[in-house]
């Protein structure tokens, strides 16, 4: 044991002479911190970055061994104390002894960052460390994608909270059981379906899941996805990703009651809330074709929409692949329950306007409008410079657009519009 802590002591670059004496008590020159209970003790370390915890190991003999205790493991191998040639190496060693000399049989929460490549093996053996002593909180920063998660994750009954920013593989069965996690952040995560044929579904069940975000998740060879997550109040997906790469795939919500919804990128999945309701969503998607194709689909989906962000990129793609001369262009969410719009980039132009008209006219339960922007005389200038003039007509249309505003809405200030 002792030659195990001598380690730490090179590691950390400790000189025996340098060491600092701990806080005495003036009174009577009393150690009052090594004799707190080690349950508090533990809590202290807990709380401290990892690395430092360790370095109370060369304090005296009766801090030795205290930071064996700690329950929460937070480390990364862009540690300054370790020369480079050696570092990677080092990072090894360091991370395979605080597992083995950890006498704490559970842990809150893990989070591991790591530039440097490493076996596959390796990674594999440091996770499943963390889930043999039931981990709470797990998070993994790391870049290499040749690893395939091991499949106790699935089934781990002590994870409540689990972020991967790393473009792992998660091997999935069809059915997968994450039975106490609460939030789930997933970044570059690539579904590989292998296992799955071609007729069935893939189904996830979080009982009690209440946060999902996605960000430039792949599915491969999976084309239905079911998410059975009742409690699940909040729903976010990203993507920038190559769209060549990722196959196409439909993921459907049940049971669930969204209070926000968010979409950003290039839109390739088709996800389908029919059986759920949603409260709030923005919308940000471009680059692709048929954006308003995708836009309208997913909208007609959401039921008691109560709050709606639109980009005008969408917009103006909505409006080129529908037409708008009928009501039942719009979802019936749009039409019966939305209260509020919000215009995150109002780009004052005619499809902008044509849209903005359509919704105070249509939706019923409309109160609020917000980005509505009228365009000043500089910006009209500058754009005559550069060549871009509109028709008469659509000059004409546009102030009859203001002037039917002013009747219905009343403008407060920044673009914000409310129902007289």
């Amino acid at each position: 044991m002792h030659d195990r802590i001598s380690h730490f002591s090179l590691l950390f670059d400790c000189n025996q002479s340098k060491k600092r004496r701990i806080t005495y008590d003036e009174n009577n020159g009393e150690d009052i911190i090594s004799y707190l209970p080690e349950c508090i003790t533990s809590r202290i370390l807990s709380l401290m970055p990892t690395k430092d915890a360790l370095r109370t190991c060369v304090l005296s003999k009766d801090w030795e061994h205290k930071w064996t205790g700690i329950y929460n493991i937070d480390i990364n191998d862009d540690i300054r104390f370790v020369l480079k040639k050696t570092r990677k190496m080092s990072f090894i060693n360091f991370v395979d002894r605080i597992f083995f000399l950890s006498r704490n049989s559970t842990l809150k929460r893990f989070r591991l960052w790591c530039h440097l490549q490493y076996k596959a093996h390796r990674m594999i053996s440091w996770i499943s460390a963390a889930l043999m002593r039931n981990v709470a909180d797990l998070e993994l920063v790391y870049q290499d994608d040749d690893v395939v998660l091991p499949s106790r994750l699935f089934n781990c009954t002590s994870l409540t909270t689990m972020k991967l920013q790393w473009p792992c593989f998660f091997r999935v069965s069809a059915q997968n059981l994450f039975p106490s996690l609460k939030s789930l952040y997933l970044d570059r995560t690539k579904f590989l379906g292998e296992c799955v044929p071609s007729t069935s579904k893939l189904v996830f069940d979080f009982p009690v899941l209440e946060t999902l975000e996605l960000q430039n998740c792949k599915w491969l060879k999976v084309n239905l996805v079911e998410i059975n997550a009742p409690v699940l109040s909040v729903f976010k997906v990203i993507c920038y990703s190559d769209l060549r790469e990722v196959d196409k795939c439909q993921i459907k919500f049940c049971k669930a009651k969204l209070v926000k919804c968010e979409f950003f990128g290039h839109f390739v999945e088709d996800f389908d809330f029919s059986a759920t309701s949603v409260f709030s969503a923005t919308i940000d998607i471009h680059l692709i074709r048929k954006i308003g194709l995708q836009a309208g689909l997913l909208l007609k989906g959401f039921c008691g929409l109560n709050h709606l962000k639109i980009s005008g990129e969408v917009v103006e793609w909505y409006w080129d692949d529908y037409d708008y001369d009928e009501v039942e262009s719009l979802p019936s969410c749009i039409v019966s329950h939305l209260k509020e719009v919000q215009f995150r980039s109002f780009s004052k132009t005619l499809p902008d306007y044509r849209m903005a008209q359509f919704l105070w006219t249509n939706a019923l339960r409309l109160k609020k409008i917000v980005g509505l922007r009228r365009e000043s005389s500089e910006e009209r200038q500058r754009k005559k410079m550069f060549g871009h003039v509109r028709e008469e007509s659509e000059e004409k249309e546009i102030e009859n657009f203001w002037a039917k505003l002013k009747t219905v809405f009343k403008h407060k200030k920044h673009g914000i519009f409310v129902k007289r």
